[in-house]
This record gives structure tokens, C-alpha cells and sequence, in this order.
């Protein structure tokens, strides 16, 4: 009996030391159940973080470069921008000198004298009435009740002088194709009459 006394204290021991082993390893195994909960919960967060992260350095990327795209584009307008201003400028300069020239060529053209003899008479006659007529006119003294009826008969001379001179012209633009068809007229009624013959 005392063998049987003795045992079961043992017992008992090691039947609370049993429960309370596994009271333990039951919490022991909560505790680690939870800290994987939490560890997936920190892994699925941190992957989220770093998909997070991943988008938003795609998303950086992208728009750097976007930026240094239309940095490009920029730079690229501003040359262009130089070029034409300076192909403006160049024109311009073209433009004035184009100008010059046409004023110095009109210059030219109107100074130069004519070499129609017509022309170049008609100037020599005007030229000499002109200097004719001034000298006249200094020859008459400025207080002079004469002077206003000289210029008034000048006026009036030169106003009937460009009229004859029109008339003279226009008669001469008249007569001349009607002198040149009537020599052709006569000319060939002339070789008419010697091939008669």
C-alpha cells in the first residue's frame, strides 16, 4: 500500500504539470498563431507598401520622362524660334535693300535722259523758254503793276502751249498709221500696175 500511496502524488504532479504543460503549449501555440496573423498582416501590408511604392515609381518615371520629353520639345522650339527670328531679320534686311534699290533705280530711271531725239529737243526747247522766261521776269522790277500781267500771260502761253503740244501728239499718233497704210495702199497699187505691164 505504500507503494500505491506514493505513486499517486507522482501522479498528480506530473498530471498538473501535465495541465499546465499544455495550458503552455496552448498558449504558446495561440501566441504563435497570432504572430503568424500579425506577420501576414505586415507582410500583405509591406507587399502592399511596395506595389504602392512600385506605382508610384512607375508613375514618377513616366512622368520624368514626360518632363524631359517636353524639356526636349522646348529646347527644340527655342531653336527654332531663334532660326526664324534670325531668317526674319535676314529678310527684313533683304526688303530694305530690295527698296534702296528700287527707289535708286526709279531715281535713275527718271533722271536718266531720253534718247528720243523728239524727247531730247522737246527738253532742250523747254529748258530755253523756261530760262527765257525767267530771265524776262528778273528783268522787271518786283514793284512793278506789269509783272502780275506777265505772269497771268505766261500762265496763259503755257496753257495753250500743252494743249498745242497734246494736240500736235494726238495728231501725230492719228496721222501716222494713216500715212503708213496709205504708202502700203499706193505701194501696192503701184506693183499692180508694173506687173500689168
Amino acid at each position: 500500500m505504500s507503494d500505491e500511496t506514493s505513486s499517486q502524488p507522482e501522479d498528480t504532479v506530473s498530471r498538473s504539470l501535465l495541465n499546465n504543460l499544455q495550458e503552455q503549449l496552448k498558449s504558446t501555440r495561440m501566441e504563435r498563431d497570432r504572430q503568424i496573423f500579425e506577420k501576414s498582416e505586415i507582410v500583405a501590408k509591406a507587399n502592399a507598401y511596395a506595389k504602392e511604392r512600385d506605382d508610384l515609381r512607375d508613375s514618377l518615371a513616366a512622368m520624368t520622362s514626360e518632363r524631359d520629353r517636353l524639356a526636349a520639345e522646348k529646347a527644340e522650339a527655342s531653336a527654332k524660334a531663334l532660326q526664324l527670328s534670325a531668317q526674319l531679320e535676314a529678310a527684313d534686311r533683304r526688303v530694305d535693300e530690295a527698296t534702296a534699290e528700287i527707289a535708286r533705280l526709279r531715281h535713275a530711271i527718271a533722271t536718266a535722259p531720253s534718247s528720243d531725239p523728239a524727247v531730247v529737243l522737246w527738253n532742250l526747247v523747254s529748258q530755253q523758254t523756261t530760262n527765257g522766261v525767267a530771265w524776262v521776269r528778273g528783268k522787271i522790277p518786283a514793284d512793278s503793276p506789269a509783272l502780275p500781267w506777265f505772269d497771268k500771260t505766261v500762265a496763259i502761253v503755257t496753257q495753250i502751249g500743252c494743249m498745242a503740244v497734246k494736240a500736235a501728239d494726238a495728231f501725230i499718233r492719228w496721222a501716222i498709221p494713216k500715212a503708213i497704210e496709205l504708202f502700203n495702199r499706193g505701194k501696192a497699187e503701184l506693183e499692180g500696175r508694173m506687173e500689168k505691164k
